[in-house]
This record gives C-alpha cells, structure tokens and sequence, in this order.
C-alpha cells in the first residue's frame, strides 16, 4: 500500500499562523529533517531562529507526532503511522522524508494536524 497523506481536518491546539519571517524559519527547520530524525524520541530535532522542530513522543499505536513549534505556539502537526515508519529502502525513506516536508509545509498552511499512513519496501 503506497503512502498516503491525510489532513485530518482537525485544528491544531495552540495554532500559530507564522508571520514573513518565522515561515521562513519554519521553512528551514522542515527542511533539516533526515529521515532518522522520523522515530527519535521525544526532544527538539532542529532549530532555526525562532523555529524548531519536536518530536513529541509516540502515540499509543507507535505513531510519530512532529510538530513545528514558535515559542509556546504550533506551527504544523504530522502524524507518521507506524507502518509508514518501517522502511528499509533507501530510496523509499527519501520519499517517506519528502512526504513528511511536504506534509509539514501544508499543515502550517491549513493550521490542521495531518497524517502519512501506509508502508514501502
């Protein structure tokens, strides 16, 4: 099963709508993410002026919850299945970190938290 990218359509708790300068910043923390940064435990993962991004932990079903966070604020909320997680191909996890760049950068547009579901090689 390909992945897929879900919003959820839920509101992000605590939604900040970044101004010019901090969706820049945000900008380039996304970008940072490698994928080894997908399954860390919970911490910062980058910074990048007033931007950074967290893992906040696991979910009851092992999925990855990154957020984007200004100050006490959230920018953008991904949740990666489990499944989408365990990729052994390098190519595959190229594409499940374009994925998560893609569905970061379209959280913080929306201000809705969304997910990546499914599984690659």
């Amino acid at each position: 099963m390909p992945l897929t990218k879900v919003d959820t359509k839920k509101p992000i708790r605590g939604y900040i709508k970044p101004n010019k300068t901090q969706r820049v910043d945000c900008q380039k923390v996304i970008n940072a993410l490698d994928y080894a940064d997908l399954s860390r435990g919970p911490g910062t993962l980058h910074t990048y002026g007033s931007a950074r991004i967290d893992m906040q932990g696991k979910t009851a079903l092992g999925a990855s919850n990154i957020q984007v966070q200004i100050g006490s604020k959230t920018a953008s909320t991904l949740i990666i299945s489990k499944t989408a997680l365990d990729i052994t191909d390098i190519t595959n996890q190229k594409g499940m970190v374009n994925a998560a760049i893609s569905v970061l950068n379209q959280s913080m547009d929306s201000g809705t938290i969304w997910n990546i579901e499914g599984t690659l090689p």
